[in-house]
């Protein structure tokens, strides 16, 4: 619309103009309608300044969301628990800011956000490096001693807290894989970011982490390798 009414704008001025060259040459009588030209092509651009104006402003909201949310979520994280309810949480305040970021239309509003993503992926990155001592497989566990061994930790998390049922799996302590798969996208790989509280990690993807992330990489491969209930661990080869 913005573009449709600058052509306009530009289509009357033409005429105006036009028209006063046609009145100076003698081919018409008066300069009216030059003069209603201008006065059309006027009030074209105004309008179209103000639609412009219109959408950068709310471009600049998505872009002021949008940050709110990236913030939102490195301070959920920032403690570097590893409450699961937390992580969900954060994981998809992380999904909608995302989500919203595809609104900005502008080109300074994308720059700014660009330069922001690249800050807090920085950030989620020093929550969750890998080279340090409490960031362990146990960790995404829920286990609050991250030097805890890995089968140990994955016992722990299945015992149900008071009040819970006790025959069933456990999903009170570990991590969700969903909620990791969205933060780790935001950090590593932002291009794929299709619906990511519905996917996991592919096969592929987690041979990676094996490289950028060992802790990750044991955790995920443990917790396909075993099931857990009520504080004694099951392999899944068993049951077949």
């Amino acid at each position: 619309m913005k573009f449709f009414l600058r052509i306009l704008a530009l289509l009357f001025l033409i005429t105006a103009i036009l028209t006063v060259i046609f009145y100076i040459q003698g081919k018409v009588d008066n300069v009216t309608l030059a003069g209603t030209c201008a006065a059309f092509s006027g009030i074209f651009l105004n309008e179209a300044a103000k639609l412009a104006d219109k959408e950068k402003q709310v471009s600049k909201f998505f872009l002021e969301q949008s940050l709110s949310g990236f913030n939102h979520t490195v301070e959920l994280l920032r403690d570097r628990n590893n409450n699961r309810l937390k992580w969900i949480s954060a994981a998809r305040i992380l999904q909608q800011s995302l989500y919203l970021s595809k609104k900005i239309t502008e080109e300074e509003h994308k720059s700014i956000l660009q330069i922001e993503t690249d800050r807090y992926r920085h950030q989620l990155w020093e929550i969750l490096n890998p080279n340090d001592k409490d960031i362990t497989a146990a960790f995404f566990y829920g286990a609050s001693d991250a030097n805890l061994d890995i089968h140990e930790a994955a016992k722990q998390s299945s015992i149900p807290v008071p009040g819970e049922p006790q025959s069933r799996f456990s999903s009170v302590h570990n991590l969700s894989e969903q909620s990791l798969f969205v933060i780790w996208n935001f950090m590593k790989f932002p291009e794929n970011y299709a619906d990511p509280l519905s996917q996991k990690f592919s096969k592929e993807q987690t041979e990676e982490l094996r490289f950028h992330h060992r802790p990750l990489y044991e955790y995920l491969e443990h917790k396909r390798t075993y099931h857990f209930i009520n504080g004694k661990l099951h392999n899944l080869s068993d049951d077949k």
